[in-house]
């Protein structure tokens, strides 16, 4: 009979501990997203994707690190932005379905271009050259709860360069839609 006591002891603390993390909104996610890219100083977009994970401390407050790719062909050559960066996150739960959000953050551009020499092409893309600077990260969005592991996202990023020498590879703005998985 003391051995059932402490199953059953063992299983309801289990069961609470699995509901409050539900109430808390806290654990680890990772989310994939895709979408369109500009930046400052080039003349037509490109796709950009971007990968996150990141860890849930409650409800309205998440830390995460992600990774951004924008490939591109501008001016006739390969263009290509990676972006790393860090970013706290904050949450606004407007419904148990529905959340708006803003994330605020750093990271490391690294910018890589290569093209042959026509008229009107930046020097710089006519070379096998590549920048790297600093940006911030300001991004607002939306996220709609399919199931408790399951949402659908609305994101637009916006990374500005700071730092990094007398070269920058100007802003980049980021409009995505994708999917988050919540472990």
């Amino acid at each position: 009979m003391q051995n059932k006591l402490k199953i059953l002891a063992l299983c309801l603390g289990i069961t609470a501990v699995g509901y409050a993390d539900q109430l808390t909104g806290s654990g680890a996610y990772i989310n994939l997203n895709a979408g369109f890219g500009t930046m400052q100083y080039l003349p037509t977009g490109s796709f950009a994707t971007t990968l996150n994970a990141g860890y849930a401390f409650d409800r309205a407050f998440a830390l995460e690190g992600g990774y951004a790719f924008l490939p591109s062909s501008q001016y006739g050559a390969s263009q290509y932005n990676n972006i790393l960066d860090v970013a706290a996150k904050g949450t606004l739960p407007l419904s148990s379905i529905f959340s708006l959000y803003g994330r605020l953050g750093a990271g490391i551009n690294s910018q890589s271009f290569s093209g042959t020499t026509n008229i009107g092409t930046p020097y710089s893309y006519c070379q096998n050259n590549s920048l790297t600077n600093f940006v911030g990260l300001v991004g607002v969005g939306g996220s709609f709860a399919l199931s408790n592991h399951f949402d659908l996202r609305v994101e637009d990023t916006l990374y500005v360069p700071f730092g990094g020498g007398n070269q920058s590879a100007g802003a980049t703005n980021l409009v995505l839609g994708g999917v988050q998985y919540n472990f």
